[in-house]
């Protein structure tokens, strides 16, 4: 296979972490021995070592490096607050259950409408719902809190987020200009009652009151409760890395947190490997679509939404390395923003200035998404649908099997 210049696996390539041999997935192979899991037991939501800050020594002559956190807070002053809502069983009853949903708030600054912050966004497969997204693109600002929900639930999360400014700023409408809240969603009715809108206005207002710095809490949580990437249970993910910038001449973070809710369990690839062709879930009915995907970064650098919307193209350079097609019914969104609140500086050339920033959205992306999937655990939902979380002990039986390094990332022994 011929790699062409600026072709996506070329930059794709070049956007690596630490560089693993080129993914088998690239050549043809022997159908490889495929594993299925049956009958594991697990729980949502992680547990392990992410609940305690993951402190990582600097290597010397590391370019990019994980934050204390490996999270998007690592970004200052980014919080972070879910609520999520698991309720009932058995058959669907529309409107009524069984509820598999709930919320998620990344919150960039203590009062964003009040210091509006740069944010720039690339829209890889527009088969979305989301709100605020056109004048949020046309002004590069943002001046909300960004939410994350399910489809049906996003009007109420945005009225929710609406009234949520008007109480800090009362003149919003009136001598104010108007407000623009941002929410992205995904569709998590394979194993949520969707039609059932169960996410209420104090549920926006309460996961924006817990949002929190310090470690996030990873997988079928929030907004992930409900989510389902690759056959697999998805959600919510997060990485960050930090770096030196000559231009700059200080330190910068790019942190990143996906909501996964995409792919088919053969595409999925870990670490720069394909996984899924060695490791599938249980056959279960197919979900009649292939979900969506978001993707939120966040830098503390100063930039500008031109630059930021250049490293919100990069966030389809992470989800490439996943496995990820964009799928023609998958709604896929990066948004970028800067909490820095300042121009960066002048360059007749800044394309030094940018690469790191490049690579680091790449790596954070595709990195976010692996932990949303280790993280989740089991989840039964709506109609006894069942799906399995990615086991990690058999993760890393496949990885040792094919003589692949594990991801420099894994916090499972």
């Amino acid at each position: 296979m011929a790699l062409y210049p600026f072709s996506p696996l070329f930059f794709s390539l070049l956007c690596l972490d630490a560089v693993p041999p080129i993914p088998r997935a690239l050549f043809p192979i022997p159908a490889p021995p495929l594993i299925e899991i049956e009958g594991m037991e697990g729980k949502a939501g992680m547990d392990r070592k992410e609940e305690e800050p993951m402190r990582r020594e600097r290597k010397k002559g590391e370019a990019l490096r994980p934050g204390p956190y490996n999270a998007i807070t690592d970004v200052k002053p980014v919080r972070v607050g879910h609520v999520t809502l698991v309720k009932g069983e058995g058959p669907l009853r529309p409107g009524e259950g069984p509820v598999r949903t709930g919320v998620t708030a990344i919150l960039p600054g203590e009062d964003v409408f009040g210091q509006k912050l740069a944010l720039g966004m690339a829209v890889l497969n527009g088969f979305g719902k989301a709100v605020g997204l056109p004048q949020a693109m046309e002004l590069g600002r943002l001046e909300t809190p960004i939410l994350l929900t399910n489809t049906f639930s996003t009007w109420r999360a945005a009225e929710a987020l609406v009234q949520h400014v008007l109480r800090r700023h009362p003149e919003v409408g009136i001598r104010l200009p108007t407000v623009n809240p941002v929410v992205a969603e995904c569709n998590d009715g394979f194993l949520n009652d969707l039609q059932g809108m169960h996410v209420e206005k104090e549920h926006v207002w309460e996961a924006l009151e817990r949002a929190q710095a310090g470690p996030v809490p990873q997988g079928a949580v929030g907004a992930g409760t409900g989510m389902v990437a690759f056959g697999w249970k998805g959600g919510i993910g997060t990485s960050s890395r930090v770096f030196f910038s000559q231009t700059l001449e200080r330190e910068v973070t790019v942190g990143a947190l996906v909501l996964s809710n995409y792919g088919r369990p053969e595409e999925l690839i870990l670490g720069g490997y394909p996984l899924g062709l060695y490791l599938q879930p249980p056959k279960s009915r197919p979900r009649e679509e292939q979900g969506s995907v978001i993707v939120i970064l966040a830098t503390d650098a100063p930039l500008t939404a031109r630059q930021l919307t250049r490293i919100a193209r990069r966030g389809a350079v992470g989800l490439d390395r996943t496995g990820s097609i964009h799928h023609h019914g998958s709604g896929d969104f990066v948004l970028a923003f800067s909490t820095a609140g300042a121009y960066p500086p002048f360059l007749p050339d800044e394309g030094s200035f940018l690469t790191p920033f490049f690579q680091a959205a790449a790596v954070t992306t595709a990195e976010a998404v692996a932990r949303s999937l280790l993280s989740a655990g089991d989840m039964e939902g709506r109609d006894g649908h069942l799906v399995r979380g990615l086991p990690p002990e058999a993760v890393a039986r496949v990885f040792r099997e094919q003589g692949w390094p594990l991801p420099s990332f894994w916090p499972w022994d």
